[in-house]
Formats: C-alpha cells, structure tokens, sequence
C-alpha cells in the first residue's frame, strides 16, 4: 500500500501542476477569462488524475463506462468536502484560513485515495447493468 500512496501523491502532484499550467496559459495566451481558464485546466488535471490514477497508482485496465462515473462522483466528493471543511473551519469556527487549507490538503487526498482504491479501481467488479 505505501507504493500506491507514493504513486497516487505523484500523480497528484502532476495533476495539480498541469492544472495550474494549463490555466494559467489558456488564461494569458488565449485571453479567455479566469473561471474557463480554470475550468480547462482543471478537465486536464481531472483526465490526468483519472488515467494516471487508474492505470499507475491502482493498475487498473479502465473501463470508461465503469471507472469514469465512479472517479467523477469521488472528485464532486472531494470539491463538496473541501467546500464544507473550509466554511466550517473558516467561516463558521472563524479560524484562519490557512488552518482550513491545511485540514483540506491532509482531508481531500486521503478521503480521495481510499474511496478510489475500495470503490472507483476496486476489483473485482462487474459491468453488468
């Protein structure tokens, strides 16, 4: 299991990269406005993550049709839980925000990891409708 955190941290760390490199060009090269830039920067991360993840960390052969819906709802799951770990923490506990971004960085890759580890790559699993 440490080799398959240590993968899924690197991919991570790539997906993020990526994320932020695609953005920042669309958004400076191709003028288009902040919020598309992040959103086709973010499509890249996911793709990455979702390839990377599937493939490297987990050694998965992906079936799309399985594996795809399953990594999307776990990367609604980790946007919905930073969102509410940050209000909480942030907003409504009125601590700082660097202390609600350091519970999000720790929280969002281990919930991500296991929920993609038990659910999304798990095996064996069906395709059966």
């Amino acid at each position: 299991m440490i080799g398959q955190i240590s993968r899924f941290a690197g991919i991570g760390v790539l997906a993020t990269t990526l994320h932020v490199i695609v953005a920042i060009v669309a958004a400076e090269f191709f003028a288009v406005t902040p919020l598309l830039a992040n959103s086709i920067g973010f499509f890249a991360a996911f793709s990455l993550s979702y390839l990377g993840h599937g493939r490297i960390t987990f050694g998965t052969s992906l079936e799309h049709r399985y594996h795809a819906p399953r990594f999307l709802t776990v990367s609604a799951i980790g946007l919905v839980l930073s969102t509410a770990l940050t209000e909480l923490i942030a907003v409504q506990l009125g601590a700082s925000f660097v202390l609600a971004m350091a519970v999000v960085a720790f929280a969002v890759p281990i919930s991500t990891f296991f929920f993609c580890k038990f659910w999304v790559f798990a095996r064996p699993y069906s395709t059966d409708p």
